[in-house]
């Protein structure tokens, strides 16, 4: 489960044979994990939160160490905006496998939305460690640094992320925009060069 909206999922799709399909695999024993996981990331991705958790806890119950399902479940709730559960589930996650790259991103996007911004980028500089070439992560940890107030070392890892194409260009733009100690340019052109590349 990671952070998807809604929108990624085409309405005009019936996904219900795909559910039960993946309801079904969840019925075998002994306990697929990742079936559960598969299931329980659809189903957020759809928006039906409630029915995601009960599934990543079923999965739990069935198989406690499947650390995958607790990272599922850490970031359904950091969806749904329940950061207290996310904490949690991601600090556990943290104490089981502290080398984890997706529990260790969930913990910072969870202590970034509490306000925690140092906290957030160690953790953050920790995942890129782990892969320095991940834009998102890169642009988390820049939006981080300006809210802290460092602003030549936020506008360095933006810089870096931005040349990850379109997709990076604009929040990087936005993340320049959006912090307290960050930029406004006019034009889109401005703010592109402004990161050391092209706009589309």
């Amino acid at each position: 489960m990671r952070k998807h909206p809604p929108s990624d999922i085409d309405p005009a799709q019936s996904l219900e044979p795909k559910l039960a399909a993946l309801r079904n695999a969840t019925t075998t024993r002994p306990a697929q994990p990742l079936a559960f996981l598969a299931l329980g990331d659809l189903l957020g991705r759809l928006g039906r939160f409630g029915e995601a958790i009960a599934v990543f806890e079923e999965g739990l119950t069935l198989e406690p160490r499947a650390i995958v399902l607790r990272v599922g479940l850490g970031y359904v709730h950091l969806n749904r905006n329940d950061r207290g559960a996310a904490r949690h589930h991601f600090e556990v996650v943290r104490a089981a496998a502290p080398e984890r790259y997706d529990g260790m991103v969930g913990l910072a996007h969870v202590l970034a939305a509490q306000g925690d911004y140092p906290a957030a980028a160690d953790l953050y500089r920790g995942a890129l460690g782990l892969q320095p070439d991940n834009a998102a992560t890169r642009l988390s940890l820049g939006k981080c640094l300006l809210e802290m107030g460092e602003r030549e070392a936020g506008e360095a890892e933006l810089r870096i992320a931005a040349r990850g194409g379109p997709q990076s260009l604009w929040p990087a733009i936005t993340a320049l925009a959006s912090t307290p100690h960050g930029r406004v340019f006019l034009t889109a052109d401005a703010a592109a060069r402004f990161l050391g590349v092209d706009a589309p």
